[in-house]
């Protein structure tokens, strides 16, 4: 997305492509929480932490939609910039996604097995020891990170809905037997980069979470 709206040179051309793009963002914040019969992400939460709706995948929906709108503004933010003449200001930037992005491919470059993607509402990794991870992370208190190594698929999160078993609520891990479990390995309120840097150094020498060491 972002590719397309720099390669448009003509301002017109850019215009239409800016306003196609919060267009279609808009639209698929609609869609997701429509299948819910939520007018907004609170709405679809507060349906999350009563239990009318499964936790997964609802909860990964009710982050992309808040992750979609992120994007949006993000969008905005770079239309007015470009639209204005304005030079850059990356301070401006607000998409959480982005700016993982950009961290992982400039730390991660030599264990990446192919460029990260980057989807509306998620980001895509694929590294060299067959761990692949769907990170969906809109801020340092609310995310969801689920990964696949061989059959096996473990995830983290933060749907706030096990209060009553789980030690480290709301965040908690879903291990791979599908038994739920606390989460030592990341820590919500924490700077968003760091804290899933953290997570990935882990999982790229124990995916499964078998060695069992806590944060310090």
């Amino acid at each position: 997305m972002n590719n397309e709206l720099d390669r448009a040179s003509d301002a017109d051309d850019l215009s239409d492509l800016y306003a196609q793009t919060l267009y279609v963002l808009r639209e698929s914040r609609k869609a997701m929480l429509k299948q819910y019969a939520a007018d907004n992400e609170a709405g679809l939460l507060e349906k999350i932490t009563h239990g009318e709706l499964a936790e997964h995948p609802a909860y990964e929906h009710y982050l992309s939609a808040l992750i979609i709108e992120q994007m949006r503004a993000q969008v905005r933010a770079q239309a007015a910039r470009q639209l204005s003449g304005a030079s850059e200001d990356h301070g401006a930037d607000v998409s959480v996604h982005l700016m993982l992005k950009g961290k992982i491919e400039e730390h991660y470059a030599h264990r990446l097995s192919e460029p990260v993607r980057l989807t509306h509402d998620a980001l895509l990794l694929s590294f060299d020891t067959a761990l692949m991870v769907e990170v969906r992370y809109f801020s340092c208190d609310e995310y969801s990170i689920g990964w696949v190594w061989g059959e096996a698929e473990l995830r983290i999160d933060t749907a706030p809905v096990h209060a009553a078993c789980c030690a480290t609520f709301p965040h908690h891990l879903h291990d791979d037997t599908a038994v739920l479990r606390a989460d030592t390995r990341t820590a919500p309120g924490a700077s968003s980069w760091p804290n899933f840097r953290r997570l990935i150094d882990v999982l790229l020498d124990d995916p499964l979470l078998e060695k069992g060491s806590d944060l310090k």
